[in-house]
């Protein structure tokens, strides 16, 4: 059976014993991408972590509910199963370099900002109202 690579991490990553459902904690830098990387290991049975694993990589084999993990980092190698593997990965890179650069010019930000600003004055919007009615009383563009 072939292992299939589920995590890699670059450089150093810090091992920590967890209280509760989650065991151990691995945490560091994703090697395939630019944000931080975690392995939540619950229900393990296997053996203990080192407190710094230098390039490690997490392997599965075999079929859901009989899965045998792998955790290789210096030559070395850990077998231990599991009851669940989480691995989260951090996301605020990719989501930035989704989000258009697009910055509205500052006479548009300073009206936005004047406008907000008078309708925090009562009686404001009212006489915005108005006066958009007064503007469009020939019937043109006026919005009921």
């Amino acid at each position: 059976m072939n292992a299939k690579l589920v995590a890699a991490f670059r450089g150093e990553a810090q091992c920590g014993r967890e209280a509760g459902a989650v065991q151990w904690r691995l945490s560091g830098a994703d090697r395939d991408g630019e944000g931080k990387l975690e392995v939540l290991l619950c229900g393990v049975a296997g053996p203990e972590l080192p407190s710094r694993l230098s390039e490690a990589e997490l392997y599965v084999q075999g079929e859901p509910g009989d899965q045998a993990w792998e955790l290789r980092s210096g030559g070395g190698v850990l077998a231990f199963k599991a009851r669940a593997v989480q691995v989260h990965r951090g996301a605020a890179a990719a989501f930035a370099r989704a989000l258009p650069r697009v910055t509205a010019p500052w006479s548009v930000r300073a009206g936005w900002v004047l406008l907000l600003d008078a309708l925090r004055v009562p009686g404001m919007v009212r006489l915005l109202q108005k006066l958009r009615g007064a503007g469009s009383a020939d019937g043109a563009g006026g919005v009921e």
